[in-house]
């Protein structure tokens, strides 16, 4: 059965005013001339349930917010929406009957935020699902919304003339035909989530097929040889490596073999070498040593030189008075002289211990004395020297005689067998290369066969969905008679409107749910006449709506809002007799069905039929939707309409 939806209220909130429209009875008319905001007073009711809707800019410059108090499923709940601010992408729920806030909802995808398409289709209790679709050649889903959904309640003006529900969109026309499916019970979660994994496959097995066709390109490119020659090459490369890796082993044995026969002599080496070594610290000491008793030697002597040229001097000079200087000769007996002192240099005159001849010459013993005794020490040490030298020299001579020795065994046994080892080594090494190379192109054959294992998978994954989708198929098939008694009440609905003359039959395609009238789709009608496919439009429409109604298992909105129901009609006698059985069609379905339905119909003028279940909404210049803002009037309008 249609799923409950109706609209209640709608308020419209200024700056300075705010304005309630009522919805009441099964059917409610907004008439006004154009301009008034009929169109727009509709787009407000979309724009509260979370759609994009087209706001003229009289509502975006003047309108905070629209309220709405909903009935969706069991629930009454009141929606409000700002217009044209930062908040414009959220929805509150209200309490209807203190208005206060229980929940916040998001029209875009946010985290934080519940969608208002998953509260308002859990209201409703219809299925939230994914369709498979693609995007720039690849595979990928499209969740159906409560939007989506509305779209078969809401007929807009600016496109009831050209096509049905969105159809010719190619980015929703895949929702459409998805939700009517869904509304009809014609598929289902199973079918919808086989179809996604069939399209999900479909990509993966191009993208394999792919992938394999750039293997086996390589392969054929970069090496001639097929897998089964790369498998005898690679079992004959292992062969030669074994044998190779046994002849370095072979010669590693070798050498360690002899390597112990020289054992003995690298020992007397160390021995040897490590005794030079230290005969060399020991020459080194020695000759530290023997410096500083030269050292001592010569300090000696200088001292006892000094000690007899001071002798010599006082010796000589001390019997003469001087009286001009010995350097400038300049007399000396004018200038002042302390006592005490040298007239000459001025200085205190010496001790007479340090002039004294005996204390001099007992100073010269005692020097001479200490310079024996050093000259003694320094030859006992230079002794020392001479022999450390010796000793170094030996030893010097041993290790290079045992190193010579060494070296012409070494050069005899290990040498050859260090080329051989080296050859030996590089085979193996080009033999493990050659292993690596042919080792990687078996590696590809095998990235190729596991490709092709992935596509038997999945072609096998494919079979498996593609039967079960086909056995879910066949199970839902019986209902595909509801599309024709549908197609059967909408050749009667044509026939009660009667949108031209010439009409014969009408039916509901099986496969695009679309209108067809007298054999030719909705897009070849429009020659017709925008009035007349207005007619076949609101047709369909009403046939769905009707459908719902009496058929417990479809899933259609229970409301209809239609904009412009006699848009590109003329004045004629037979434009406006199609107007008229329009509305009676409304007027007979509102009082069959009464509060299971709801028709909201926006037109210039008031219902051409009169009747107690059309309710009304006036709009005109003096009262225009948007309250408290002046209406230009309608030379504005006309003006404006020229203009665009």
């Amino acid at each position: 059965m249609a799923f409950h939806l109706r609209f209640h209220t709608l308020t419209v909130t200024t700056a300075d005013a705010e304005k309630t429209y009522r919805f009441e009875g099964p059917a409610t008319v907004v008439s006004g001339p154009s301009g008034t905001g009929k169109s727009s007073l509709l787009m407000l009711l979309k724009h509260v349930v979370g759609g994009k809707a087209v706001l003229t800019p009289a509502v975006r410059n003047h309108v905070l917010s629209a309220r709405a108090e909903v009935t969706i499923g069991e629930q009454y709940i009141v929606l409000k929406r700002t217009v044209n601010d930062d908040r414009s992408d959220q929805v509150d729920v209200l309490d209807p009957d203190t208005l206060a806030e229980r929940e916040t909802c998001t029209v875009r995808a946010d985290e934080n935020l519940r969608s208002l398409s998953d509260y308002l289709l859990t209201a409703v209790d219809f299925p939230r699902e994914t369709i498979p679709a693609s995007r720039d050649g690849k595979a990928t889903t499209r969740d159906l919304t409560f939007i989506d959904l509305f779209a078969y309640a809401y007929r807009e003006a600016r496109n009831i003339d050209r096509e049905v529900v969105g159809h010719l969109d190619t980015w929703f026309n895949p929702k459409r035909i998805a939700l009517f499916k869904l509304m009809f019970a014609l598929t289902d979660s199973t079918v919808l989530e086989l179809s996604r994994q069939l399209s999900e496959l479909k990509e993966e097995l191009r993208r394999k097929a792919a992938e394999s066709e750039n293997v086996l390109n390589f392969l054929v490119v970069s090496d001639p040889r097929t897998e089964e020659q790369l498998r005898a090459e690679l079992a004959s490369l292992r062969d030669m490596l074994q044998r190779a890796d046994a002849a370095l082993g072979s010669l590693r044995h070798e050498l360690e073999e002899s390597t112990a026969a020289d054992a003995v002599l690298r020992q007397e080496l160390r021995v040897a070498v490590d005794s030079a070594r230290a005969a060399s610290q020991e020459v080194l000491a020695a000759q530290d040593l023997v410096e500083a008793r030269a050292a001592v030697v010569a300090q000696v002597e200088l001292d006892l030189s000094r000690l007899d040229r001071s002798a010599t001097a006082i010796e000589k000079l001390s019997p003469f008075d001087f009286v001009v200087c010995p350097r400038c000769m300049q007399r000396l007996t004018a200038r002042p002289v302390p006592e005490d002192h040298c007239v000459v240099c001025l200085q205190h005159d010496p001790h007479d211990d340090d002039i004294d001849p005996a204390a001099i010459a007992q100073t010269r013993t005692g020097l001479a004395l200490q310079l024996q005794d050093a000259l003694v020490v320094f030859e006992a040490d230079a002794r020392v020297l001479e022999t450390a030298r010796q000793r170094a020299q030996q030893t010097d001579f041993l290790a290079h005689s045992v190193r010579r020795q060494l070296d012409a065994q070494t050069r005899d046994l290990v040498a050859p067998r260090f080329d051989a080892i080296a050859e030996a080594s590089a085979r193996a090494a080009s033999l493990r290369a050659a292993i690596d190379s042919v080792t990687q192109l078996r590696d590809s054959w095998a990235r190729a066969h596991a490709i092709e294992r992935e596509v038997r998978e999945l072609k096998a994954q494919r079979t498996r969905a593609s039967a079960d989708k086909k056995a879910r198929t066949a199970e839902l098939a019986a209902r595909q008679t509801l599309v024709t008694d549908l197609g059967r009440d909408f050749n009667t609905m044509i026939s009660e409107l009667r949108p031209a003359p010439w009409v014969e039959s009408a039916t509901i395609d099986p496969t695009s749910y679309l209108p067809v009238v007298d054999n030719h789709s909705f897009e070849s009608l429009q020659a017709d006449g925008g009035g007349i496919v207005t007619c076949i439009n609101v047709a369909y429409s009403l046939t769905l709506l009707e459908f719902g109604i009496t058929h417990p298992d479809v899933r259609v909105p229970s409301l209809l809002i239609i904009d412009s129901p006699r848009k590109a009609s003329g004045t004629n006698l037979d434009d406006q007799a199609r107007g008229h059985r329009t509305y009676r069609r409304f007027r007979a379905l509102a009082e069959a069905h009464g509060s299971q339905i709801q028709l909201i119909i926006a037109d210039n003028d008031e219902a051409p039929i009169p009747g107690p279940a059309f309710g009304k909404i006036e709009l005109n210049y003096d009262r225009p939707l948007v309250p408290g803002v002046a209406h230009p009037g309608p030379e504005h309008t006309h003006r404006a309409e020229h203009e665009s």
